[in-house]
């Protein structure tokens, strides 16, 4: 019986330390979703690029028209784990060369979560406002 016990009390002690390192993951991602967030609303698109695994180039063509681009809203639609990482749906509002018409875009966006440096980043790329 002291047997048993001791297992199960081993066991549960093994599942709590699995867990904290889940929840360490979920915090660290609840932070990087909020850092990204506010980037994208201020409208700072090319420091958005710290987010990618792999920074897109960005021509002065593409700077100028993101520099015209005003973010009014940013919401999560849904969000799903997958085992690479996360995927989640974005709707994000936004004004264009100073316009009154407000125009959405749906973002699809892959996060992956790189264990050697301990750090999401997201897969997919940057937004195109158009």
């Amino acid at each position: 019986m002291k047997k048993c016990t001791l297992l199960l009390l081993l066991g549960f002690f093994l599942l709590l330390s699995g867990c904290a390192g889940d929840n360490k993951k979920t915090r660290d991602f609840g932070s990087i979703m909020r850092a990204y967030e506010q980037v994208i609303r201020w409208g700072d698109l090319e420091k958005a690029n710290d987010f990618l695994k792999e920074p897109d180039e960005f021509s002065a063509e593409r700077y100028e028209r993101l520099k015209k681009i005003q973010v009014n809203g940013y919401r999560v639609l849904s969000r799903t784990t997958t085992g690479e990482g996360i995927d989640q749906v974005v709707e994000i509002k936004y004004t264009k060369d100073a316009s009154v018409v407000v125009r959405t875009i749906t973002d699809a966006q892959k996060w992956i979560y790189d264990k050697d440096e301990e750090r999401w980043y997201l897969a997919s790329k940057i937004p195109k406002f158009k």
